[in-house]
This record gives C-alpha cells, sequence and structure tokens, in this order.
C-alpha cells in the first residue's frame, strides 16, 4: 500500500443530510421532486449527473450547471459551524501520514464543496491531492476519477486503497483495479457494499495494520 484514496461524504465527513436537503430546496424551486428510488440511483455519484438524471426524465429545459452553482452555494452557507470529521478520521490520518503514506480525497461531489467541506473541519491540507466531481469527463461508477489519482501521484492502481461508502464508488474502484474498504454511513440509501473487500462500521476499527489484510 502506497497510497489511501478516501471519499468524502460519508468517509471523512458526515455532510450527505445537508448535501440531500441543500439539492431538495434548490430543485423544488424548479419543480423538481426527486423519488426514494431517484436519490438511491444516483448516491455516489457527481451532482451535475445527479441533475440531468433528474432534467432529463422530465423533459424540462434547465442548465444543470446552474442548479449545481446555486446548491454549492447553499450548501457552503449550510456546513458553517455544523461538520465534523468522522469518527477515527484524524487518528487515521495521522497514521498514515506517519507511515509516509500518500493521502487523496476522491469525490463525485465539485471542487467548490470538497475544498469547503475540508476547510470547515480543518483536513484541507491532509491530502496531496484531491480529484472532485468536475475533475473528469466521466463519475463514478466509471474508473476514470481513482485513475486519474493514481497517475497525478504516480502510484500503481494496484498499490491504491479506496475507502468508499457508496456502491458507485466501489465500482468504480475496484473495475480501476484497486482494493476497497467500504465504510457504513447513515445515509447509503440501501446501498450494496458486498463488492467490497472488507466492510466495517466506522473508521475507528482501522489502522495501519488493518490494510495489511486486504
Amino acid at each position: 500500500m502506497k497510497a489511501v484514496l478516501f471519499d468524502l461524504d460519508g468517509v471523512i465527513v458526515d455532510s450527505e443530510a445537508i448535501s440531500s436537503e441543500a439539492s431538495e430546496k434548490v430543485l423544488r424551486d424548479f419543480g423538481i421532486v426527486q423519488t426514494d428510488d431517484e436519490k438511491k440511483a444516483v448516491f455516489g455519484k457527481r451532482t451535475i449527473d445527479n441533475y440531468r438524471a433528474a432534467i432529463k426524465a422530465r423533459g424540462l429545459d434547465i442548465d444543470p450547471q446552474e442548479l449545481v452553482k446555486r446548491k454549492n452555494a447553499l450548501f457552503k452557507r449550510m456546513i458553517r459551524g455544523g461538520l465534523s470529521p468522522l469518527p477515527g478520521v484524524k487518528r487515521l490520518l495521522g497514521e498514515l501520514s506517519e507511515a509516509k503514506v500518500a493521502m487523496a480525497v476522491v469525490s463525485s461531489s465539485p471542487l467548490e464543496r470538497v475544498n469547503a467541506s475540508l476547510e470547515e473541519v480543518g483536513l484541507l491540507l491532509n491530502f496531496e491531492l484531491i480529484v472532485s466531481g468536475d475533475c473528469c469527463r466521466l463519475g463514478k461508477p466509471d474508473p476514470e476519477p481513482f485513475l486519474l489519482a493514481a497517475q497525478k501521484l504516480s502510484i500503481k492502481p494496484e498499490d491504491c486503497i479506496v475507502i468508499e461508502d457508496a456502491q458507485a464508488g466501489i465500482e468504480a474502484a475496484k473495475a480501476a483495479g484497486m482494493k476497497v474498504l467500504a465504510v457504513k454511513s447513515p445515509n447509503t440509501h440501501g446501498q450494496d457494499l458486498s463488492g467490497a473487500d472488507k466492510v466495517v462500521e466506522s473508521l475507528k476499527e482501522v489502522d495501519l495494520s488493518f490494510f495489511e489484510g486486504l
């Protein structure tokens, strides 16, 4: 293991509820109310892909980028003072740093929201690379985001371990040829995590020696 690639929501911070609330408000302003099946289908995927699907399904003429822009602004206001790292995250980041393991965030969220979340919890400088949802042509479950991270870190995909909480992210990481540790989160919308190499309840269970068993 030479690198650990972290998803953001549900792995580093629990901002999914805030993100969902912001999305629902923005979409509602344009007359869109997503079904539970739609929410499940887009979990772990890029915001822009979520909005494109919702707009297309309803035959509407709306610029999805405008919706993303509005959500970004609302999300940044909503997280102020209301976000903290999930249990075990800071300790694990410290151990990985001490062991000289490269660390990156590979998230489906736009870069603006990723930076805002990490800055809010004081972890922005812990990662040497951020690959966000607007860095790639294709988002999860396509492997492109993880392959891009490995390339930028100059590390082979097979030497990377991914930590995810979404089925789309697990599928993307496995397609990239990486090992995957899945973390259960309260907002997984019934996600199938069985494709991961291991599943844990919390990063409190994970330390450096844990990765050796993957």
